[in-house]
């Protein structure tokens, strides 16, 4: 394969008018096709140039572009040959055959960002001149247990394509990446210097080379000039439109669970609905955390204002800090539980909260916001089921600036009916948080952040078919409805202090 330079385009026209001549026209049963330069036995010549944009670029007069023809056989992208040119010539390349691709990449077009990359892709050998635009890189974070569905015996499953020394290559491309030990420890791998299709076309390929061992994957990825784009297998994130940060709040409490970590903490976001608004029926928007898991919101938030709305989302673990993308792109339809089950930001008052089942995973969890100044004898805010099983949030019997909770265990309700709950005057006029947990067969109930009461509880089996929960005569506010799972007291811990911290970070997020 020979290879020319050439520096003035009336030069470049002549050279192609005389291929012309002398090439054969291509038939199409029987009919000549005019006008079509044709691939003859020795291949087909073709120009490479960047595309000219008035005052997009204001080259350097050392400004040069390399151009790097590369063919793609047996699934994986090879050089075939390379030149470089001042920037407004063309590299000419001969004896083309089949289809190919062309890389371009550019020094010396743009101070603020020097070297700039285009690539395209020619599925047709009929043309001349080709065309390349270059623009900022993309760059693609990937995460190192991304996986593809492969046959067999058992039927479909999913497996890693990822180990320390894989290479991968964006096809098409000359751009790689070898999977280091780092990048296994942290999950994920970085990707520089992608250049962007210039033909609206986009990656639909990638290749993973392990050992002597060649895998092609397909995809669909859309790289914006200057983006990251995200890859997992459980989404494609194409922009990130928002950034989240959250630091839980300081306490002693952290010392005795092993340090400042929580998981599954719900935390409130505020949005503008214009951001939260989607953009079209190809992507969606949705919250990321740092490891690139896909994080649910709760399916009713609450109007803050006329163009904002508050969200809830659980974060699955926050180490001291944690940090949430709002982005937009596509994830895989999976079945996520969402421990939020239910939010209503204002109650009607004696009116049926909830039909569900109350308890999952044998845990329940109620908490709101109230501000009361005075309640009647025995007055409810919350209750479930019946003065036999169930439970009843109301005032104190004794006193009437206290709140009380009251659990009917439907195994001995005489001795139940003398006891009250994490009495606390907060019947003041002042606004207060109220967190009622059945973990089990273990109760917490604190107020503004602080326990006032950790127990254990005998209850019979009946008391976790409880269906329907009740507002009472009193109002209420951000009623959210929620379970935990095992993760709320670890194997190893002695005592609830993990629960105790976790209503504690809880409260102070929303305060």
């Amino acid at each position: 394969m020979t290879r020319r330079e050439m520096t003035k385009f009336a030069t470049l026209a002549f050279s192609m008018a005389t291929l012309f001549s002398a090439c054969a026209m291509p038939e199409d049963n029987g009919t000549s096709t005019a006008g079509v330069l044709t691939e003859t036995e020795s291949g087909h010549t073709v120009a490479f140039t960047l595309h000219s944009y008035v005052d997009e670029y204001n080259p350097k007069q050392s400004a040069k572009v390399n151009f790097a023809l590369t063919k793609i056989e047996d699934g994986k992208t090879k050089l075939l040959d390379s030149a470089t040119v001042k920037y407004g010539d063309y590299a000419v390349f001969e004896d083309i055959t089949g289809a190919y691709s062309v890389v371009a990449t550019a020094t010396g077009l743009n101070g603020e960002k020097d070297t700039l990359y285009g690539v395209d892709v020619l599925k047709r050998n009929d043309v001349d001149t080709v065309y390349v635009r270059v623009q900022e890189p993309a760059t693609l974070k990937i995460s190192t247990s991304y996986t593809e569905i492969v046959k067999t015996d058992d039927g479909n499953e999913a497996q890693e394509v990822f180990s320390e020394g894989s290479i991968l290559c964006i096809t098409g491309t000359l751009t790689c990446k070898k999977i280091s030990e780092d990048d296994i420890k942290r999950g994920y791998a970085i990707v520089e210097n992608i250049p962007l299709f210039g033909n609206d076309d986009y990656v639909k390929q990638i290749e993973i080379q392990s050992g002597k061992d060649l895998r092609t994957l397909g995809v669909e990825w859309n790289f914006s000039a200057g983006d990251t784009l995200y890859a997992s297998e459980t989404a494609i994130v194409e922009k990130k439109l928002l950034e989240f940060n959250f630091k839980l709040p300081e306490s002693d409490m952290y010392d005795t669970i092993g340090g400042a970590v929580l998981d599954s903490l719900i935390v409130p976001i505020k949005i503008s609905d214009n951001d939260y608004r989607y953009d079209s029926r190809y992507t969606s928007k949705f919250f990321l955390d740092q490891l690139g898991n896909v994080i649910h919101t709760s399916s009713k938030g609450k109007i803050l204002s006329e163009d904002t709305t508050l969200y809830w989302i659980v974060v699955p673990k926050i180490d001291s800090t944690a940090t949430l993308s709002f982005v937009s792109g596509k994830y895989k339809d999976y079945t996520a539980y969402n421990r939020i089950r239910e939010f209503i930001s204002a109650p009607l008052t004696d009116t049926l909260l909830t039909t569900r089942n109350i308890f999952t995973d044998s845990s329940f969890a109620l908490s709101f916001w109230f501000e009361l100044d005075s309640l009647e004898k025995d007055g409810r805010l919350f209750y479930s089921g019946t003065d036999s099983l169930g439970f009843e949030i109301r005032r104190c019997e004794k006193d009437s600036t206290a709140l009380c909770t009251r659990i009917y265990n439907g195994i001995d309700t005489v001795s139940t009916d003398s006891i009250e709950y994490g009495k606390a005057s907060v019947i003041d006029g002042k606004r207060h948080h109220y967190s009622f947990v059945i973990h089990k067969k273990h109760l917490t109930i604190a107020i503004d952040g602080e326990t006032v009461r950790d127990t254990d509880l005998k209850l019979s089996t009946e008391f976790f078919k409880l269906e329907e929960i009740y507002t009472g005569s009193a109002p209420a506010q951000d009623v959210m409805l929620y379970s935990f799972g095992d993760f709320i007291k670890y194997k190893s811990d002695k005592n609830w202090t993990r629960l105790k911290a976790w209503l504690y970070a809880f409260y102070e997020m929303q305060k």
